[in-house]
């Protein structure tokens, strides 16, 4: 089992913005190298959303490469080397309001260290 403390340094601070089409969020691996095997699973939810929404269709950005996530799998898995930058961006038909979020990844299958699920807060500003 992998230390949530730790697994949360891999989360980039501040790096949850709004974009056109939905949020993202940016995540470096400082840890270890890790093969990301099976779609990841990640919810998010605040005051201003009701109850949770969760996301297992959205892409994620390694260097420069874009990955539909519900296309990762044990034939094609993604690479998170350490050092690598991860932008993962999520679809939404509204920006996130303005405010506090916890986030969740509630799967992230990885061939080295298993399942490795943890969450952070995090908030979207101005």
């Amino acid at each position: 089992m992998v230390n949530e403390d730790l697994l949360r340094t891999l989360f980039v601070k501040k790096s949850l913005k709004n974009v056109v089409g939905g949020f993202q969020l940016e995540m470096k691996n400082s840890i270890s190298d890790a093969t990301i095997i099976d779609s990841i699973k990640f919810e998010i939810k605040g005051d201003t959303i009701e109850g949770k929404e969760k996301y297992k269709d959205f892409e994620v950005i390694i260097n420069d490469e874009v990955i539909k996530n519900k296309k990762i799998n044990e034939q094609n898995p993604a690479q998170f080397s350490v050092k690598t930058l991860a932008i993962l961006r999520f679809p939404r038909d509204q920006p996130l309001p303005v405010g506090k979020y916890k986030l969740r990844f509630t799967q992230l299958l990885t061939e080295q260290y298993g399942d490795i699920p943890f969450s952070m807060k995090e908030r979207i500003r101005e």
